[in-house]
Protein backbone atom coordinates (compact mmCIF):
# COMPACT_ATOMS: atom_id res chain seq x y z
CA UNK A 1 0.00 0.00 0.00
CA UNK A 2 1.47 3.44 -0.99
CA UNK A 3 -0.53 6.24 -1.23
CA UNK A 4 -0.49 10.34 -0.35
CA UNK A 5 -3.38 12.40 0.02
CA UNK A 6 -2.27 15.25 -2.25
CA UNK A 7 -5.05 17.69 -1.84
CA UNK A 8 -5.30 17.66 1.40
CA UNK A 9 -1.58 17.60 2.23
CA UNK A 10 -1.52 20.54 -0.76
CA UNK A 11 -4.38 22.79 1.52
CA UNK A 12 -2.64 21.82 5.02
CA UNK A 13 0.52 23.32 3.75
CA UNK A 14 -0.80 26.26 2.50
CA UNK A 15 -2.35 27.05 6.14
CA UNK A 16 0.74 26.30 8.18
CA UNK A 17 3.83 27.91 5.76
CA UNK A 18 2.03 31.30 6.57
CA UNK A 19 1.43 32.34 9.72
CA UNK A 20 -0.84 35.52 10.44
CA UNK A 21 -0.90 37.58 13.29
CA UNK A 22 -1.50 40.94 14.16
CA UNK A 23 0.97 43.77 15.28
CA UNK A 24 -0.29 47.14 16.06
CA UNK A 25 -3.89 46.88 15.04
CA UNK A 26 -2.39 45.58 11.70
CA UNK A 27 -2.07 42.01 9.94
CA UNK A 28 1.23 40.86 9.07
CA UNK A 29 2.07 37.96 7.23
CA UNK A 30 5.22 36.03 8.10
CA UNK A 31 6.77 33.92 4.82
CA UNK A 32 10.28 33.12 6.94
CA UNK A 33 10.90 29.64 5.82
CA UNK A 34 12.25 28.48 9.34
CA UNK A 35 10.13 25.38 9.59
CA UNK A 36 12.33 24.31 7.39
CA UNK A 37 15.20 23.53 10.12
CA UNK A 38 13.17 24.40 12.88
CA UNK A 39 12.88 20.79 15.10
CA UNK A 40 9.45 19.28 15.69
CA UNK A 41 8.07 20.59 18.66
CA UNK A 42 6.92 17.63 21.35
CA UNK A 43 3.27 17.22 21.84
CA UNK A 44 1.46 15.19 24.55
CA UNK A 45 -1.34 14.94 21.70
CA UNK A 46 0.42 13.68 18.79
CA UNK A 47 -2.21 11.06 18.17
CA UNK A 48 -5.02 13.28 17.56
CA UNK A 49 -3.53 15.63 15.37
CA UNK A 50 -3.39 15.30 11.77
CA UNK A 51 -1.22 12.87 10.43
CA UNK A 52 -1.05 11.90 6.74
CA UNK A 53 0.58 8.41 6.18
CA UNK A 54 1.63 5.56 8.20
CA UNK A 55 3.98 2.86 7.04
CA UNK A 56 5.80 -0.54 8.39
CA UNK A 57 9.55 -0.84 8.69
CA UNK A 58 8.69 -4.57 9.39
CA UNK A 59 8.67 -4.38 12.54
CA UNK A 60 6.87 -1.30 14.25
CA UNK A 61 4.11 1.15 12.06
CA UNK A 62 5.26 4.78 11.88
CA UNK A 63 3.29 7.77 10.76
CA UNK A 64 3.55 11.21 10.37
CA UNK A 65 1.55 14.44 9.44
CA UNK A 66 1.54 17.93 10.16
CA UNK A 67 4.20 20.01 12.23
CA UNK A 68 7.03 17.16 11.32
CA UNK A 69 5.20 14.90 13.76
CA UNK A 70 6.24 11.36 13.25
CA UNK A 71 5.09 8.99 15.81
CA UNK A 72 6.15 5.30 16.07
CA UNK A 73 4.46 2.22 17.63
CA UNK A 74 7.15 0.18 20.06
CA UNK A 75 6.70 -3.21 21.19
CA UNK A 76 4.12 -2.59 23.47
CA UNK A 77 1.45 -1.05 21.04
CA UNK A 78 2.51 2.43 23.00
CA UNK A 79 2.89 5.64 20.43
CA UNK A 80 6.07 7.46 20.41
CA UNK A 81 6.98 10.99 19.14
CA UNK A 82 10.01 10.82 17.22
CA UNK A 83 13.02 13.42 17.08
CA UNK A 84 12.79 15.71 13.67
CA UNK A 85 14.73 18.04 12.83
CA UNK A 86 12.17 20.08 10.84
CA UNK A 87 8.74 21.17 11.30
CA UNK A 88 7.19 21.25 7.71
CA UNK A 89 3.76 19.04 6.92
CA UNK A 90 5.41 15.57 6.42
CA UNK A 91 2.93 14.03 3.31
CA UNK A 92 4.55 10.31 2.87
CA UNK A 93 6.78 7.74 4.63
CA UNK A 94 8.33 4.62 3.28
CA UNK A 95 10.93 1.88 4.08
CA UNK A 96 13.65 0.04 2.80
CA UNK A 97 14.55 -2.16 5.21
CA UNK A 98 14.20 -2.07 9.35
CA UNK A 99 16.16 0.45 9.52
CA UNK A 100 16.74 2.41 6.89
CA UNK A 101 13.78 4.46 5.65
CA UNK A 102 12.34 8.03 3.91
CA UNK A 103 9.77 10.58 4.88
CA UNK A 104 8.79 13.63 2.34
CA UNK A 105 7.11 17.01 2.75
CA UNK A 106 6.30 20.48 2.29
CA UNK A 107 9.01 23.12 1.21
CA UNK A 108 10.97 20.94 -0.66
CA UNK A 109 12.35 18.63 2.41
CA UNK A 110 13.72 15.14 2.22
CA UNK A 111 14.02 13.62 5.41
CA UNK A 112 15.83 10.01 6.34
CA UNK A 113 16.32 8.16 9.35
CA UNK A 114 19.04 5.05 10.09
CA UNK A 115 17.22 4.04 13.30
CA UNK A 116 13.79 2.77 11.90
CA UNK A 117 12.13 6.01 12.79
CA UNK A 118 13.55 7.23 15.95
CA UNK A 119 15.45 10.07 14.70
CA UNK A 120 15.31 11.82 11.03
CA UNK A 121 17.52 14.39 9.84
CA UNK A 122 16.88 16.49 6.49
CA UNK A 123 18.73 15.53 3.01
CA UNK A 124 16.79 17.92 0.66
CA UNK A 125 14.95 21.33 1.62
CA UNK A 126 13.51 23.56 -0.64
CA UNK A 127 16.51 25.91 -1.85
CA UNK A 128 18.54 22.66 -2.49
CA UNK A 129 15.76 21.66 -4.45
CA UNK A 130 15.74 25.06 -6.75
CA UNK A 131 19.31 24.30 -7.33
CA UNK A 132 18.96 21.06 -8.28
CA UNK A 133 15.92 21.84 -10.86
CA UNK A 134 17.48 25.57 -11.77
CA UNK A 135 21.11 23.58 -13.21
CA UNK A 136 18.53 20.77 -14.41
CA UNK A 137 17.00 23.07 -16.94
CA UNK A 138 19.61 25.35 -18.00
CA UNK A 139 21.22 22.02 -19.11
CA UNK A 140 18.06 21.54 -21.20
CA UNK A 141 18.35 25.17 -22.29
CA UNK A 142 22.13 24.54 -23.69
CA UNK A 143 21.19 21.32 -25.51
CA UNK A 144 18.13 22.62 -27.19
CA UNK A 145 20.08 25.75 -28.19
CA UNK A 146 22.85 23.85 -29.69
CA UNK A 147 19.99 21.38 -31.66
CA UNK A 148 19.25 24.77 -33.15
CA UNK A 149 22.22 25.81 -34.41
CA UNK A 150 22.32 22.74 -36.76
CA UNK A 151 18.43 21.92 -37.36
CA UNK A 152 16.90 22.31 -40.84
CA UNK A 153 13.51 20.84 -40.53
CA UNK A 154 10.94 23.47 -39.69
CA UNK A 155 9.05 21.01 -38.02
CA UNK A 156 11.61 19.97 -35.47
CA UNK A 157 12.77 23.83 -35.43
CA UNK A 158 9.45 24.56 -34.32
CA UNK A 159 8.72 21.85 -31.84
CA UNK A 160 12.61 22.69 -30.22
CA UNK A 161 11.52 26.58 -30.14
CA UNK A 162 8.54 25.10 -27.88
CA UNK A 163 10.44 23.20 -25.53
CA UNK A 164 13.38 25.88 -25.12
CA UNK A 165 10.16 28.52 -24.39
CA UNK A 166 9.00 25.72 -21.60
CA UNK A 167 12.68 25.18 -19.89
CA UNK A 168 13.14 28.84 -19.64
CA UNK A 169 9.65 29.09 -18.15
CA UNK A 170 10.96 26.98 -16.04
CA UNK A 171 13.86 28.52 -15.04
CA UNK A 172 12.12 32.03 -14.86
CA UNK A 173 9.65 30.26 -12.24
CA UNK A 174 12.52 28.86 -10.18
CA UNK A 175 13.92 32.63 -9.89
CA UNK A 176 10.95 33.81 -8.46
CA UNK A 177 10.44 31.49 -5.97
CA UNK A 178 14.22 32.35 -5.20
CA UNK A 179 13.04 35.39 -4.60
CA UNK A 180 10.62 34.60 -2.63
CA UNK A 181 11.34 31.26 -1.14
CA UNK A 182 10.84 27.74 -1.57
CA UNK A 183 7.13 26.11 -1.76
CA UNK A 184 7.02 23.32 -3.68
CA UNK A 185 6.00 20.26 -1.48
CA UNK A 186 6.64 16.46 -2.17
CA UNK A 187 3.85 14.32 -1.98
CA UNK A 188 5.24 10.73 -1.88
CA UNK A 189 8.41 8.66 -1.58
CA UNK A 190 9.09 5.20 -2.78
CA UNK A 191 12.07 3.48 -0.88
CA UNK A 192 13.21 1.03 -3.33
CA UNK A 193 16.35 -0.15 -1.31
CA UNK A 194 18.40 1.09 1.07
CA UNK A 195 20.71 3.51 -1.77
CA UNK A 196 17.59 3.68 -4.18
CA UNK A 197 14.30 5.95 -3.62
CA UNK A 198 12.16 7.76 -5.67
CA UNK A 199 10.05 10.99 -4.30
CA UNK A 200 7.36 12.66 -6.48
CA UNK A 201 5.42 15.84 -5.74
CA UNK A 202 3.62 19.37 -6.54
CA UNK A 203 4.20 20.49 -10.64
CA UNK A 204 5.49 17.43 -12.07
CA UNK A 205 8.71 17.30 -9.62
CA UNK A 206 10.80 13.94 -9.68
CA UNK A 207 13.75 12.85 -8.22
CA UNK A 208 15.72 9.84 -7.65
CA UNK A 209 18.54 8.77 -5.40
CA UNK A 210 20.82 5.94 -6.07
CA UNK A 211 23.34 6.58 -2.84
CA UNK A 212 20.90 6.42 -0.53
CA UNK A 213 20.12 10.03 -0.58
CA UNK A 214 23.69 11.49 -0.38
CA UNK A 215 23.11 13.30 -3.74
CA UNK A 216 19.13 13.44 -5.36
CA UNK A 217 19.06 13.77 -9.29
CA UNK A 218 16.12 15.55 -10.84
CA UNK A 219 14.24 13.48 -13.81
CA UNK A 220 11.08 14.99 -14.36
CA UNK A 221 11.98 14.82 -18.04
CA UNK A 222 11.18 10.94 -17.49
CA UNK A 223 7.53 11.36 -17.46
CA UNK A 224 5.22 12.76 -20.67
CA UNK A 225 3.93 15.56 -18.50
CA UNK A 226 3.72 18.46 -19.85
CA UNK A 227 1.62 20.51 -17.87
CA UNK A 228 3.49 20.01 -14.72
CA UNK A 229 0.51 18.43 -13.32
CA UNK A 230 1.01 17.30 -9.84
CA UNK A 231 2.45 13.22 -9.28
CA UNK A 232 0.68 11.82 -6.28
CA UNK A 233 1.13 8.58 -5.19
CA UNK A 234 4.03 5.99 -6.74
CA UNK A 235 3.94 2.55 -5.89
CA UNK A 236 5.91 -0.87 -6.99
CA UNK A 237 6.34 -4.76 -7.22
CA UNK A 238 9.10 -6.18 -7.97
CA UNK A 239 10.02 -4.47 -11.20
CA UNK A 240 6.18 -2.70 -11.98
CA UNK A 241 6.45 0.73 -10.97
CA UNK A 242 2.92 3.50 -11.16
CA UNK A 243 2.68 6.78 -10.48
CA UNK A 244 -0.87 8.63 -10.62
CA UNK A 245 -1.59 12.33 -10.42
CA UNK A 246 -3.82 15.24 -11.05
CA UNK A 247 -5.80 15.12 -14.23
CA UNK A 248 -5.56 11.90 -14.49
CA UNK A 249 -2.15 11.26 -14.61
CA UNK A 250 -0.95 7.79 -14.70
CA UNK A 251 2.13 6.41 -15.98
CA UNK A 252 3.90 2.95 -15.79
CA UNK A 253 7.59 1.39 -15.62
CA UNK A 254 8.51 -2.17 -16.18
CA UNK A 255 11.53 -1.86 -15.93
CA UNK A 256 12.35 -0.37 -12.16
CA UNK A 257 11.68 3.37 -13.31
CA UNK A 258 14.50 3.69 -15.60
CA UNK A 259 11.78 4.49 -18.40
CA UNK A 260 8.20 5.61 -17.78
CA UNK A 261 5.36 5.13 -20.20
CA UNK A 262 1.84 7.21 -20.45
CA UNK A 263 -0.67 5.17 -19.85
CA UNK A 264 -4.51 5.96 -20.98
CA UNK A 265 -6.29 7.07 -18.12
CA UNK A 266 -9.89 5.81 -17.23
CA UNK A 267 -10.52 9.13 -15.50
CA UNK A 268 -9.72 12.54 -16.52
CA UNK A 269 -10.13 14.09 -12.88
CA UNK A 270 -7.34 13.93 -9.88
CA UNK A 271 -6.26 10.33 -9.06
CA UNK A 272 -4.84 10.82 -5.01
CA UNK A 273 -3.75 6.91 -4.59
CA UNK A 274 -2.59 4.02 -6.12
CA UNK A 275 -1.70 0.40 -4.77
CA UNK A 276 -1.28 -3.34 -6.12
CA UNK A 277 -3.46 -5.94 -4.77
CA UNK A 278 -2.49 -9.92 -4.07
CA UNK A 279 -2.77 -10.96 -7.31
CA UNK A 280 -0.87 -7.56 -8.88
CA UNK A 281 -3.82 -5.98 -9.95
CA UNK A 282 -3.78 -2.23 -10.08
CA UNK A 283 -6.63 0.13 -8.24
CA UNK A 284 -6.37 3.74 -9.10
CA UNK A 285 -9.24 5.91 -7.09
CA UNK A 286 -9.61 9.87 -6.29
CA UNK A 287 -11.60 12.46 -7.37
CA UNK A 288 -15.69 12.38 -6.56
CA UNK A 289 -15.62 8.52 -5.54
CA UNK A 290 -14.06 7.22 -8.73
CA UNK A 291 -12.15 4.53 -8.25
CA UNK A 292 -10.75 1.66 -11.12
CA UNK A 293 -9.01 -1.93 -11.20
CA UNK A 294 -6.36 -3.10 -14.13
CA UNK A 295 -5.82 -7.03 -14.12
CA UNK A 296 -3.03 -5.70 -17.22
CA UNK A 297 -1.10 -3.31 -15.58
CA UNK A 298 -3.22 -0.25 -17.07
CA UNK A 299 -3.94 -1.47 -20.14
CA UNK A 300 -7.85 -1.75 -19.29
CA UNK A 301 -9.46 -1.03 -16.15
CA UNK A 302 -12.98 -1.51 -14.90
CA UNK A 303 -14.67 1.18 -13.34
CA UNK A 304 -15.80 0.14 -9.97
CA UNK A 305 -19.40 0.83 -8.18
CA UNK A 306 -18.58 2.38 -5.40
CA UNK A 307 -21.83 4.22 -4.05
CA UNK A 308 -20.11 7.07 -3.02
CA UNK A 309 -18.97 10.89 -4.41
CA UNK A 310 -16.67 11.45 -1.76
CA UNK A 311 -12.75 12.12 -2.64
CA UNK A 312 -10.99 8.88 -2.30
CA UNK A 313 -7.45 8.79 -0.67
CA UNK A 314 -5.47 5.32 -0.05
CA UNK A 315 -6.15 1.85 -0.05
CA UNK A 316 -4.89 -1.61 0.51
CA UNK A 317 -5.27 -4.98 -0.01
CA UNK A 318 -6.14 -7.91 2.82
CA UNK A 319 -4.81 -11.06 3.22
CA UNK A 320 -8.31 -12.43 2.50
CA UNK A 321 -8.17 -10.70 -1.19
CA UNK A 322 -10.53 -8.28 -0.06
CA UNK A 323 -9.55 -4.13 -1.00
CA UNK A 324 -9.94 -1.33 1.56
CA UNK A 325 -10.45 2.22 0.39
CA UNK A 326 -10.98 5.28 2.57
CA UNK A 327 -11.59 8.89 2.04
CA UNK A 328 -13.34 11.54 3.01
CA UNK A 329 -16.22 11.78 5.35
CA UNK A 330 -14.98 8.65 7.74
CA UNK A 331 -15.91 6.28 4.30
CA UNK A 332 -14.27 2.64 3.96
CA UNK A 333 -14.94 1.10 1.07
CA UNK A 334 -14.62 -2.25 1.19
CA UNK A 335 -14.71 -4.16 -2.10
CA UNK A 336 -14.57 -7.67 -2.29
CA UNK A 337 -13.59 -10.37 -4.86
CA UNK A 338 -16.48 -9.94 -7.04
CA UNK A 339 -16.13 -6.06 -6.73
CA UNK A 340 -19.20 -5.91 -4.59
CA UNK A 341 -18.56 -2.68 -2.58
CA UNK A 342 -19.19 -2.65 1.46
CA UNK A 343 -19.58 0.91 2.68
CA UNK A 344 -18.50 1.42 5.67
CA UNK A 345 -18.38 4.50 7.87
CA UNK A 346 -16.06 5.90 10.36
CA UNK A 347 -18.17 7.14 13.33
CA UNK A 348 -15.37 10.10 13.54
CA UNK A 349 -17.10 11.29 10.17
CA UNK A 350 -13.11 12.52 9.52
CA UNK A 351 -10.75 12.48 6.06
CA UNK A 352 -8.84 9.73 6.20
CA UNK A 353 -5.71 9.70 4.36
CA UNK A 354 -3.95 6.26 4.49
CA UNK A 355 -5.08 2.75 5.96
CA UNK A 356 -2.87 -0.48 7.36
CA UNK A 357 -4.19 -3.67 8.33
CA UNK A 358 -3.44 -4.31 11.84
CA UNK A 359 -5.15 -7.68 12.33
CA UNK A 360 -7.53 -9.81 10.56
CA UNK A 361 -10.49 -7.56 10.63
CA UNK A 362 -8.42 -4.59 12.49
CA UNK A 363 -7.65 -1.27 10.73
CA UNK A 364 -5.72 1.30 11.55
CA UNK A 365 -6.30 5.17 9.17
CA UNK A 366 -4.77 8.24 9.69
CA UNK A 367 -6.27 11.51 8.59
CA UNK A 368 -7.31 14.99 10.12
CA UNK A 369 -8.38 13.36 13.25
CA UNK A 370 -5.04 11.99 13.55
CA UNK A 371 -5.14 7.74 14.66
CA UNK A 372 -8.50 6.26 13.87
CA UNK A 373 -9.45 2.34 14.50
CA UNK A 374 -11.56 -0.01 13.02
CA UNK A 375 -13.52 -1.44 14.45
CA UNK A 376 -14.19 2.34 16.16
CA UNK A 377 -12.58 3.63 19.23
CA UNK A 378 -14.03 6.99 20.24
CA UNK A 379 -15.10 8.99 23.18
CA UNK A 380 -18.83 9.26 24.08
CA UNK A 381 -18.14 13.23 22.94
CA UNK A 382 -16.71 11.93 19.86
CA UNK A 383 -19.98 10.04 19.03
CA UNK A 384 -22.40 11.98 20.17
CA UNK A 385 -20.66 14.82 17.52
CA UNK A 386 -20.70 12.29 15.22
CA UNK A 387 -24.44 11.58 15.66
CA UNK A 388 -25.23 15.22 15.80
CA UNK A 389 -23.48 16.22 12.40
CA UNK A 390 -25.90 13.30 10.32
CA UNK A 391 -28.45 15.46 11.37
Amino acid sequence: MRSSFAQFGLLLGALFSTAVYAQDGNTTTNTDYEVISAPALPSDEIQSEVLIEIASNGQQLVAVGAHGNVIRQDESGSWIQADVDSSVLITSVDFASAKKGWATGHHGVILTTEDGGQTWTRQLDGFQLMALEKAFYQKKVATLQERLETEEDKEVISELEWQLEEMQFQISNIEVAEEEGPSKPFLDILAVDEQTAFAIGAYGTFLKTADGGANWQVISDKLENPGGYHLNAIIARNSDFFIVGEAGLLFSSENSGEDWTRIESPYRGSLFGAHLDNANNLWVYGLRGNAYVSEDKGQSFEQIETGTSVNLSAGVATDSGEQLIVGHSGTILKVDAALNVELLRHPSGSVMTDIVVVNDGEWLMTGRSGLLHWPAKVTEEEALASQQGAQ
